[in-house]
């Protein structure tokens, strides 16, 4: 579901990840965007901080053992109330990065014998020989 307005856009999306993964992506698309963290909750999956002149919250929750929802809330330091301008250029943005990189993951596979990255359609271990499959 998609809310923009005021100055900032709201996005939250489901996805059928191990929600550990997902948590490790989130920091790393947060650091990657330049997010300037300013409070980060491991244990709640939350992050609070803000990208040039916008505050930004992210929030990650497990809906069932397969699945969660990760939540992206950005928005202007200071309300713009009689603006209709679009403001999602970072939650676009955010979201991008995050499903790429789970598409990257689920592409790759760690051997088991040497933790070589390795194509997940690959029957043998390229580093170490090892049958994945």
């Amino acid at each position: 579901m998609r809310i923009d307005g005021a100055g900032g856009c709201f996005d939250n999306r489901v996805y059928e990840v191990d929600f550990a993964v997902a948590w490790q992506i989130i920091l790393l698309v947060a650091a990657e965007m330049a997010i300037k963290i300013e409070e980060q909750d491991n244990e709640a999956h939350l992050i609070s901080g803000s990208i040039g002149k916008k505050i930004v919250n992210i929030a990650l929750q497990k809906l069932d053992e397969e699945t969660c929802q990760v939540i992206v809330d950005t928005r202007r330091k200071v309300l713009q109330i009689y603006s209709w301008k679009p403001e999602e250029k970072e939650v676009n943005a955010f979201y991008e990065s995050f499903e790429n990189k789970l598409k990257e993951f689920a592409a790759f596979i760690l051997c088991p014998r040497c933790r070589s990255k390795i194509s997940s359609s690959v029957k043998f271990c390229p580093e170490c020989g090892l049958q994945v499959k």
